[in-house]
């Protein structure tokens, strides 16, 4: 399993803390939205637009920390899982094999943050 994912430039600026969140998202073409009408059991998603941004939207109905880790496990998902697939749809994937190692390290990783 990869987790040199505090290699990434993106995560590594982000924790830095040299330049701010808005920034960096918009260097890397990554809009991120807090949705207040999501179901808590939707912790957050992220896709790539027809013009080639990412939109992460997380779930403001759940705690900070919860808000935390889902960011950094959809960072993941941007950085290492989507530049290799063609097209995916995340409904009911929570126990694929790459869902599981974006929350494992998520968990690792939010202990730096």
């Amino acid at each position: 399993m990869k987790i040199d994912i505090l290699d990434e430039p993106l995560l590594r600026s982000l924790i830095d803390g040299n330049i701010s969140f808005h920034e960096v998202m918009n260097a890397y073409d990554i809009r991120t939205s807090i949705a207040f009408n999501l179901e808590c059991s939707v912790l957050g998603f992220v896709y790539l637009s027809r013009r080639k941004k990412y939109h992460l939207i997380l779930n403001g109905n759940v705690s900070y920390e919860t808000q935390c880790k889902t960011f950094v496990h959809e960072i993941k998902h941007i950085t290492q899982d989507m530049p290799q697939m063609g097209y995916m749809i995340g409904i009911n994937m929570q126990y694929t094999y790459f869902e599981n190692e974006a929350d494992i390290i998520a968990e690792r990783v939010i202990k730096y943050i």
